[in-house]
Order: structure tokens, then sequence, then C-alpha cells
């Protein structure tokens, strides 16, 4: 059974290893507007417009959203590996493996559909001038959606690039806390073995 204590400690190591991970794909986000050719910030700005923001408010949302996300994730990520002994985050290789495959979930889950049924549209209804949007802004969502294949992939990598982050600093965060349960482990291994030794009759 699961203490409360250690649900809230895993909760906060979570919290600050997603928040890493988010600000470990802030600049890739500005990498992929210039790669793109779009003003910076416009993937903050794509997320604030479903909510009916334009502009720097849209921006900011974004931002917000995708750091609130981030560090959501992580407490998910953290708080499930109690759950059973295959998830216990019991070194630097397995976290940063279960982080990778976290973020490939995330993506199949919540980004594709959300991409999907509400950015490329909202996208493509911008691109038809079904919008009333400024020209610039509907060049933007032409440019978008003429890359949105490669839109898709680089997000794909750039979610298990977080995760992969997210692991990585979380097994950091816990190293200390798998390596006594692994001594502990291996003293326990010895005093048995002792027992052994000491009471058992040898053949």
């Amino acid at each position: 059974m699961i203490s409360r204590a250690e649900i809230y400690r895993m909760a906060k190591t979570g919290c600050i290893a997603g928040l890493v991970g988010g600000f470990a794909l802030f600049s890739s986000f500005f990498w992929i507007d210039s790669e793109v050719g779009v003003p910076f910030g416009t993937f903050y700005r794509v997320v604030g417009l479903l909510v009916g923001l334009d502009g720097m408010a849209a921006i900011t949302f974004g931002f917000f959203a995708h750091m609130l996300t981030a560090a959501l994730i992580g407490v998910i990520f953290c708080v499930c590996s109690t759950l059973h002994r295959f998830l216990r985050i019991s070194g630097v290789p397995k976290g940063i493996i279960g982080g990778a495959v976290t973020g490939i979930e995330v993506y199949a889950i919540f980004f594709m559909p959300l991409t999907l049924y509400l950015m490329f549209p909202l996208l493509d209804a911008q691109a038809n001038g079904l919008l009333p949007i400024t020209q610039q802004d509907m060049q933007i969502a032409k440019m978008l959606m003429e890359t949105s294949s490669n839109i898709l992939w680089g997000a794909l990598v750039l979610h298990v690039l977080y995760g992969a982050v997210m692991g990585l600093f979380s097994s950091i965060m816990l190293y200390e806390d798998y390596q006594m349960k692994k001594k502990s482990k291996i003293e326990k291994k010895q005093d048995w073995t002792k027992f052994e030794s000491e009471n058992w009759p040898s053949t």
C-alpha cells in the first residue's frame, strides 16, 4: 500500500521533471517555427486560437497550457510508476525508456486527435478564407497546412524527446531512492545466505 506521503513525493518529482521536459521543448518549437518559415510563437498561438484568443494573449495561453500539460504528464508518469513493480523507475535507462514510451502514448492519445480534429480544421478554414483574419494570418495558415505532414512527424520526435528528458530527470531525482532499495535488497539476500550457512547442515 502506497502512503499519501509517497504519492505526494512522486507527484512533486514528476511535476518538476515534466516542467524540465517542457522547457527542453521550448526552444525546439521556435526552431520549428523558423524552419517552417512562420513567426516565432506560432505553435503556441494556434493553441490559443482554439479558445478564441489572438495575438500575444493566444501565445501566452498556449505557452502556459503547454507547460501545465507537461507538468501533469510528469505527475502521472511518476505516480503510476509506484503502482506496479514493472513500472517502477529503478535506474536511468529504465527512466529514459519509460519516459519515451509515455511520450509516444501522449502523442497518439492526445496530440493526434487534438491536431487532426481541432487544429488542422481551424487552420484549413483560415487558409481558405472562411474565417475573418488578416492576409498575413491566412498565409501562415496555408504554410502550416502545406507542411502538415512534416509537423506531425516532427511532433512525434519532440514527444519522444520530451518523454526521454522527463524520464531522465525523474530517474536522477529518484536516484538515492532506488539505490537504497537496491542496497537493502542485497543486504537481505546476504543475511539470508549467512543464515543458511549457519543453520543448514552442509552436504
